[in-house]
């Protein structure tokens, strides 16, 4: 499947060069939008990916910035007519009870050669088990309903099988030492969480290295994120979540800092041979502190 296919990656790939075109002939946000007859926010929600372009706009925009090469213009203008259509549309459900950023990670991470994620809280969310899932949302009932929970779940469920396919982007994640000894749902749920990542990280070809807390504070206090490569670095998106906000970022100076943490904090980490170390032993205390206390496995 070619990155067109897919409607997350065509609008990310429009209103990249939409913004290119704009930048290098020096115009603002509002010239456009004065030039097009537009209100400035339709703009810059292109711009940011909030919106799609109609097939006729972006004809029209493109003739304004000059660009009439026939193949780039059939080519925008396809991208422009994928973005439209919704590649999770038959599950009715997704679109109900996930966020329009989420569905695009989720778009995003099926077409990604490269993704890395950091947390400092908790393992990443297709990495997570089905309870440990659960304890994480509970703690937010009054915002997430019971449905809305069946459904995050089995989003990170599915999410998981792009680790698994014939071709699978390369994965890595760093996780601070506080993800291993936080008791998210209890020993027993730690416990079955950290083994579950140790299978995962033996059954496939993803990296996992954790931070000890001998490195100290870092710029890593900028919080959790995930950063997606979609053919190369230069580009790239952005994936940041808090609390039940998230949002998916384009900005070249924004991934360009995150990338750099990131890099930063792979070589603080300790390697992968001694974090499966650290991650197996605080499973094993995990599962031993759950059956001294009679917990269910």
């Amino acid at each position: 499947m070619s990155t067109a296919d897919t409607p997350a990656v065509a609008r990310h790939r429009v209103r990249t060069a939409l913004r290119a075109a704009r930048e290098a002939r020096h115009l603002t946000q509002g010239r456009v939008a004065d030039a097009m007859e537009w209100s400035l926010s339709k703009v810059m929600r292109i711009e940011k990916g909030e919106v799609n372009i109609s097939p006729a706009d972006l004809r029209m925009l493109l003739a304004y910035f000059d660009i009439t090469d026939p193949p780039e213009v059939k080519r925008l203008v396809e991208d422009a007519r994928t973005a439209r259509k919704g590649r999770l549309a038959p599950d009715t459900r997704f679109k109900e009870h996930l966020t329009q950023s989420l569905l695009q990670l989720m778009q995003f991470e099926e077409e990604a050669t490269t993704i890395r994620y950091y947390g400092s809280v908790v393992v990443p969310g297709l990495l997570q088990t089905a309870r440990y899932a659960r304890a994480i949302f509970e703690d937010y009932a009054d915002e997430i309903d019971e449905s809305s929970i069946e459904v995050r779940i089995e989003a990170r469920q599915r999410r998981r099988e792009i680790l698994y396919r014939p071709d699978p982007p390369r994965y890595l994640a760093i996780l601070d030492e506080s993800v291993l000894l936080r008791e998210v749902g209890g020993p027993a749920v730690m416990g079955e969480q950290l083994n579950e990542l140790l299978r995962i990280i033996d059954e496939t070809s993803i990296q996992v290295r954790v931070i000890p807390f001998e490195v100290g504070a870092s710029i890593a206090l900028l919080g959790p994120f995930t950063m997606l490569d979609l053919g190369g670095e230069d580009d790239s998106v952005l994936y940041r979540e808090s609390f039940v906000n998230d949002e998916i970022v384009h900005l070249p100076k924004t991934l360009d800092r995150h990338r750099r943490v990131f890099n930063h904090l792979w070589d603080q980490a300790s390697d992968e041979d001694r974090s499966k170390v650290m991650i197996r032993r605080r499973g094993a205390e995990m599962i031993a502190k759950a059956q001294g206390a009679g917990q269910q496995m």
